[in-house]
Parts: structure tokens; C-alpha cells; sequence
């Protein structure tokens, strides 16, 4: 007759996704997602819901958070609320996540 006594410590599901996350080089990307829907969330807060389709987050690289734009207004409109932005995105992702916001038109 075997026994078999399993003592090991349960491991959270959290702390191993994000091990394993880490550890295959996802965790940029997974952020960059997360940032790119953080601006999403904050312009419907601050823009009107026609201008939505006109803008669009492409990628974050070195705290640079790119977005295009359908016009140079939109662009303008924008940059007046990237203060506001940025520190939404960065109280949100922790940490100093996007330092600028560049756009592409």
C-alpha cells in the first residue's frame, strides 16, 4: 500500500501567469496593450464620441505613447489634454508608464 503526502505550498495562479509572462519576454507588451487601452478609456471620457474613430493609439516605445490622427486639429485638441492624460494612464499602469504622447497625422 502507497501514501503519497503532498505538503507542497499552493502558488497563486497570478504570481505564476506573471512569472511566466516575465519570463518569456510578454510583459512590455502586455503593458503597451493595457496603456493603449488606458488612452482609449480616458478619451471617451474627454472627447466627444464623433471624434473616437479620428484617433487611434498605435504603440507605446521608450514612454512614448504614438497616436494617430485623422487632422492636426485633433492633434492640437489633444496635446491641450496630455497632462491630464498622462497622469491618468500613470495612476492607472503605476509608475511613470508614458512620459509624451506623439502623433502621426
Amino acid at each position: 500500500l502507497f501514501t503519497f503526502n503532498f505538503l507542497m505550498p499552493f502558488t497563486h495562479l497570478s504570481d505564476l501567469l506573471g512569472k511566466s509572462v516575465r519570463k518569456k519576454g510578454l510583459s512590455s507588451q502586455v503593458e503597451a496593450a493595457m496603456i493603449l487601452e488606458l488612452f482609449q478609456q480616458k478619451a471617451k471620457e474627454l472627447f466627444d464620441a464623433s471624434l473616437l474613430p479620428s484617433m487611434r493609439p498605435l504603440y507605446v516605445k521608450d514612454r512614448v505613447l504614438t497616436i494617430a490622427v485623422l487632422s492636426p486639429v485633433l492633434a492640437q485638441e489633444i496635446k491641450l489634454h496630455e497632462p491630464a492624460i498622462i497622469e491618468y494612464i500613470n495612476a492607472k499602469a503605476g509608475g511613470k508608464a508614458v512620459e509624451h504622447i506623439r502623433f502621426l497625422s
